[in-house]
């Protein structure tokens, strides 16, 4: 079997009708996008699924497109379960995930649509607490050599992930020179004006007073909860993808806007759709 680089396959998807996997938190966030794909001639294949089911992806053909919109839900486990279903089940040739973050960096503005190039997983792992330590966890801390060196977290104390303890390398397959990296980001124009950014996939959401140590230590730009979910099963199967944030909140400023951040990402996806 031979390897199709992914600029092929997204240069093929050009010259044929286009299948596509829209990965998106819930539905009811993208009404807007819903009514904009009816108004110009989108029909259903399928009808949207059941809150109380377990069904989570309908189809509809849209301009020359046939679209598999697929509900993941909130958080890395349902992500991860929901994009690596849809994925085994048909090949796409492009996967898009379309969520909201939170930015580290005061520059990046309530609204502001970017274009996730690197992901990392951000808060798995055992935090080095230099106060009240049992026997156990003094044995454990001693065991991966947790030292102040490492980032700090809230309350002064260090964090080790899956990295610095040696349960992940950065090596190993499906990473890409180090990282989970998304080579696809230079091959469609039509994605080409998001701003590049590296985020990092949390369990739990950073405040004001913790996300700089996240920030420092992962060199990152923005934060969600379940990027890698959809990320880390694209990269394995070699499924090309493209993952796009809204910024709803700043943790450098204080601000936070929901309501412009999904007006922002419903126009933003029309149009996107409108031009593949």
């Amino acid at each position: 079997m031979c390897f199709i680089p992914y600029p092929i396959i997204l240069a093929i998807s050009f010259l044929c009708r286009m299948k596509l996997l829209l990965c998106i938190n819930r539905f009811r966030d993208f009404k807007t996008l819903f009514e904009g794909i009816a108004a110009h001639g989108g029909q259903l294949h399928s009808p949207m699924p059941d809150p109380a089911s377990s069904h989570f992806i309908f189809s509809l053909n849209y301009l020359q497109h046939e679209i598999d919109i697929c509900e993941t839900g909130f958080g890395l486990f349902q992500t991860a379960f929901k994009v690596t279903k849809a994925i085994s089940q048909k090949k796409y040739h492009l996967a898009l995930k379309a969520s909201f973050c939170n930015a580290y960096k005061a520059e990046l503005n309530i609204g502001d649509i970017v274009n996730v190039i690197k992901d990392k997983p951000g808060d798995i792992g055992i935090p080095d607490l230099t106060l009240n330590l049992t026997p156990s966890e003094r044995d454990l801390n001693s065991q991966y050599n947790l030292t102040p060196t490492l980032s700090k977290g809230e309350g002064g104390t260090a964090f080790a992930d899956l990295y610095d303890l040696g349960l992940l390398n950065s090596e190993d397959f499906p990473h890409f020179k180090g990282a989970f990296i998304n080579m696809n980001n230079s091959y469609m124009n039509v994605l080409m004006p998001f701003r590049k950014v590296v985020s990092v996939t949390v369990n739990q959401y950073a405040n004001v007073n913790t996300y700089e140590a996240k920030r420092e230590k992962y060199k990152a730009d923005i934060e969600t909860g379940d990027g890698l979910g959809f990320v880390y099963p694209c990269m394995y199967d070699r499924q090309p993808f493209y993952q796009l944030n809204a910024v709803e909140r700043n943790l450098a400023t204080g601000e936070s806007d929901f309501d412009k951040a999904r007006e922002k990402l419903n126009e933003t996806l029309l149009d996107i759709l409108q031009k593949l």
